[in-house]
């Protein structure tokens, strides 16, 4: 399954760029750790804050110790060897770090699993993987029962020195690293296959194009089950050299301390942090030295961009990506005019999500298959190293999203010039798929009707997506259910959902609207899903 060549070369091959070449300083995130510990040591790779205050910091050379410890012990103890998969249950914390790393020295690829999805779901996706192991550090532990079966993950601390260079795994550009559920992924659904070449491709233009250099602090504290968490948290600064500051979870009262004390120049975060923010943060004072906000995930809405400018002083930099393109493929650029700022972020409608980082094209293609000219909405869709392999054992899915050599998005938008970049920016205006975001968390209403309509007395079911203050998005449920309670429907989705994903609001209806055809008429949905109406579960 592993260290097998893309499924669609095509997408490595755009503008004739062949798909060895590497575009990266580094082909692979082994060979980024091992640039980094021969050049910079005993520098901070990772400030670790939990919740409690406490700091745990990890050099480069600590990090690379402790990763080659967990790796000995997955190949001495669990017979793990290139071209397997490992399952992790990962919070954002030192050994969930470093057994990341110890998996992927390993040569096997890393699935992560969100340690607040229900053991029956976590399993479902590391069976459909056939994952050797399932992983789970102390400190998942500490907050969730155990997964059946699931390896409690030892104290690096504690493991000998693997100094045995011979079992040195070699891994190569195209070889799998990363695996990360999407759209409310079930074993049935769908796996993104993330290559080392995709993670260096994602780094170099996170790099280039936000100017990073080494020791210069990035904060964050996304999850790093997640693609952001993990490309713009642990590997973007492993390829630059860059000290990342990671909240072990954000609060709206620790946070503005965070800033303070650590001073760094970019702070990862998504829409929804910031409106928290604008709410409770009283008396803001930015360091001098700070640069900006970077967003992604969700919808950043004009008004929070604007809330922020006047509470703040500060510019929010959006960006924009998939799971299946490594996190970034557009980022606003950081040194836009006052004028061009204001145009393009806070006297419009929607947001720009800027234009094509390095390493990968960005495009709007209209319904005839033509590239849209610019103000014509159509499809936004990508390719270049950043583009995933493939959706690991699910050939038809892989098939059914590209076109052309090109990854369908299912979002839609269109294209605006500007003349402070060399190339169009994007301006996202909706999406063709029926999926949600919920604090950056993709959700399938699909799969979440399909849940819905599996409970006892529901004779129907339909969900809609309704924009949301804090969340950015939240998820409406509507039920057609005569003896139905919410507490019943409650119990029911949180054994299939994670607690972010579960609908903000449940309406119980007397029929879903349906073409002739048994199709759910969506924009009829939201006069059903009216905030007058319904229970909270």
């Amino acid at each position: 399954m592993t260290g097998t060549a893309p499924a669609h070369t095509a997408v490595h091959t755009y503008l004739g760029i062949p798909p060895t070449r590497d575009i990266g300083r580094h082909p692979t995130v082994l060979a980024a750790l091992t640039a980094r510990v021969h050049d910079m040591p005993d520098a901070p790779y990772l400030t670790a804050v939990a919740d409690d205050g406490t700091e745990t910091t990890l050099t480069f050379r600590l990090l690379d110790t402790w990763s080659a410890r967990v790796a000995g012990w997955l190949r001495d103890e669990h017979a793990v060897a290139p071209g397997d998969v490992v399952a992790l249950m990962p919070l954002n914390e030192p050994v969930s770090i470093a057994t990341l790393f110890g998996v992927l020295r390993t040569g096997a690829a890393c699935l992560l699993l969100n340690p607040d999805d229900p053991a029956e779901r976590a399993l479902q996706q590391s069976d459909g993987q056939s994952a050797v192991a399932v992983l789970c550090p102390p400190a998942v532990l500490r907050e969730r029962d155990p997964l059946p079966g699931a390896v409690t993950v030892p104290d690096p601390h504690l493991l000998p020195d693997d100094t045995d260079t011979s079992r040195l795994a070699e891994v190569l550009p195209d070889s799998d690293a990363l695996y990360f559920g999407t759209s409310g992924s079930t074993a049935a659904s769908k796996i993104v296959a993330q290559t080392h070449r995709n993670a260096a491709a994602n780094a170099e233009a996170f790099l280039r194009h936000h100017r990073v250099r080494p020791g210069e602090r990035i904060l964050g504290f996304l999850p790093i089950h997640h693609a952001n968490g993990v490309h713009t948290t642990l590997l973007s600064p492993l390829f630059s050299g860059a000290h990342t500051v990671l909240a072990a979870r954000f609060g709206p009262f620790g946070y503005p301390g965070l800033i303070e004390r650590f001073r760094p120049r970019i702070a990862s975060t998504v829409p929804s942090v910031l409106n928290s923010l604008l709410q409770t943060w009283r008396d803001p004072e930015l360091p001098s030295d700070f640069g900006y906000f970077l967003t992604a995930a969700a919808p950043l809405s004009a008004q929070t961009s604007a809330g922020v400018r006047r509470a703040f002083g500060a510019r929010i930099v959006q960006g924009y990506g998939l799971t299946e393109t490594t996190n970034f493929s557009t980022t606003l650029p950081i040194d836009l005019s006052e004028g061009e700022y204001r145009r393009l972020m806070l006297d419009t409608d929607i947001p720009s999500i800027g234009t094509a980082v390095y390493g990968n094209e960005v495009a709007v293609f209209t319904d005839s298959g033509a590239r849209a000219e610019p103000g014509e909405t159509g499809e936004i869709r990508m390719r270049g190293h950043n583009v995933m392999s493939r959706y690991a054992g699910n050939p038809e899915a892989t098939e059914e999203a590209f076109l052309d050599g090109w990854f369908r998005s299912g979002d839609l938008g269109y294209e605006v010039a500007s003349p402070e970049s060399p190339g169009n920016l994007i301006v996202i205006t909706g999406r063709t798929k029926n999926i949600a975001k919920v604090r950056g968390e993709a959700v399938s209403l699909e799969e979440m009707e399909r849940v819905l309509v599996r409970l006892d007395g529901v004779h129907d079911a339909a969900c809609v997506t309704v924009p949301h203050s804090v969340d950015g998005e939240a998820v409406t449920a509507i039920v057609v259910a005569p003896q139905g309670s919410a507490d019943e429907v409650h119990r029911h989705l949180k054994g299939a959902f994670s607690a972010n994903a579960l609908p903000r609001r449940l309406v119980f209806a007397d029929r879903i609207p349906r073409t002739s055809t048994g199709k759910i008429i969506r924009r009829r949905l939201a006069d059903l899903a009216d905030p007058d109406r319904g229970e909270r579960p």
